[in-house]
């Protein structure tokens, strides 16, 4: 609907796919851009165009997403899953889960 052509759609699932493997510790732009073979503007751009997000949001989706099937499994403590998952500060970890689904880490633990 937004006239993506074939290029663009290229560009953004070699991206994704990029991203997919590395979320935990993703390239820089400039290096994902140099990937795909376009520039950062517009992989920037491409991206946001086809997937309705930014790749800074889509890589923070992917993180929690493995974050939240990895509290379920209650085998890991908060954080040791955020480092898991490429955080660096629990707190911030937490606080992005929490704006995400609604409720802490901690209390997901708990039930």
């Amino acid at each position: 609907d937004d006239n993506i052509n074939d290029e663009e759609l290229q560009i953004a699932k070699k991206a994704k796919k990029h991203l997919l493997k590395n979320f935990v510790n993703p390239p820089t732009i400039h290096i994902l851009a140099h990937l795909c073979a376009t520039n950062e503007s517009k992989l920037k751009i491409i991206f946001k165009k086809v997937y309705k997000m930014t790749i800074y949001n889509y890589v923070q989706k992917l993180r929690l997403e493995k974050a939240n099937m990895l509290l379920k499994d209650k085998i890991l403590n908060i954080g040791e899953i955020a480092k898991d998952v490429g955080y660096k500060h629990q707190g911030h970890f937490s606080k992005l889960f929490f704006e995400t689904y609604g409720i802490y880490p901690k209390d997901l633990l708990k039930n």
